[in-house]
């Protein structure tokens, strides 16, 4: 069953989608092998699982909210939306985070929101360019709090962590497992999470809200297919990652990996996918980003 990434290999999305299907062939009794189909911000391949054949062969990683918000933004550019999809099952629910090099003099968020309202646009910022969760949070921040970043975009967590380490920005926004290793190397310093409460892969770390900013900015990575699968498959497939995600083995395996995980099944998915297409839809309206 070939599983579509619309990512280069080694990434976030990619590195969940291998280590969460290596572990499931043992429960379908199948392969899942990986096709990396990267451009568009991830476009190109969300367009590839929506047009493949509905025989139930082809399934892929969406990237829930940035794979809602490509259709808002940019309409008939994008050759898909969400309706084009049946989704499967969310696996991983990751936090945003802001970091620093460890040698920086910023210690908290606070800090830096003050440097900002000082001299706005002094400090350099890293994500993910337009339309990003990224690029939402920066400006739900910089609205709430009368602070104003430059923006540096680049394609992806890891050439903004390598403009970081070089001294080129100031400060990035992230993934939080994307950064994990960073942070464990102690080379970079987490100075705020976006979940709801302290996570634990840096249990030490605030929240964006315990930071005084109230918001919270989370990446979900599931697995869809195209629109008209058997319904009966897309409970299979879904019983068979549930089963991988309870397994022992991999959750020793996604601990080490620091993959937050968080199983969702159809229903809730499909709830939970439609609930954060109308929010994206309303931020849309309000003010483009």
């Amino acid at each position: 069953m070939e599983t579509i990434v619309a990512f280069n290999p080694g990434g976030g999305t990619d590195t969940a989608a291998r280590t969460v299907l290596k572990y499931a062939e043992k429960y379908a009794g199948t392969s899942f092998p990986v096709v990396n189909k990267p451009g568009a911000g991830g476009a190109i391949g969300f367009t590839a699982i929506a047009k493949s054949p509905t025989d139930g062969y082809t399934i892929g990683m969406i990237n829930p909210p940035s794979f809602l918000v490509y259709p808002i933004k940019m309409g008939d550019q994008v050759k898909y939306k969400l309706d084009d999809f049946v989704p499967i099952a969310n696996l991983v629910s990751d936090p945003g985070a802001f970091l620093v090099r460890a040698d920086s003099p910023f210690q908290t968020l606070e800090q830096v929101i003050e440097e900002l309202k000082k001299n706005p646009g002094k400090l350099k910022i890293a994500f993910s360019g337009p339309g990003s969760t990224e690029a939402l949070a920066l400006r739900q921040l910089e609205e709430m709090k009368g602070a104003k970043f430059s923006k540096v975009p680049f394609e992806g967590t890891a050439p903004g962590m390598t403009a970081l380490l070089g001294g080129h920005v100031d400060i990035q926004i992230a993934n939080a497992s994307e950064v994990y290793s960073q942070y464990k190397e102690k080379s970079i310093r987490v100075i705020a999470v976006g979940a709801d409460s302290k996570i634990k892969m840096m249990p030490e770390v605030p929240t964006y809200k315990e930071s005084g900013f109230d918001a919270t900015q989370i990446a979900m990575r599931g697995l869809a297919g195209p629109k008209g699968m058997d319904p009966k498959q897309v409970e299979y497939l879904a019983d068979v990652l549930k089963k991988t995600l309870e397994d022992p083995e991999f959750k020793q395996k996604a601990e080490e990996l620091a993959l937050p995980l968080d199983f969702m099944g159809p229903k809730e998915y499909s709830e939970s996918l439609k609930k954060t297409e109308e929010e994206m839809k309303k931020e849309f309206e309000k003010s483009p980003w």
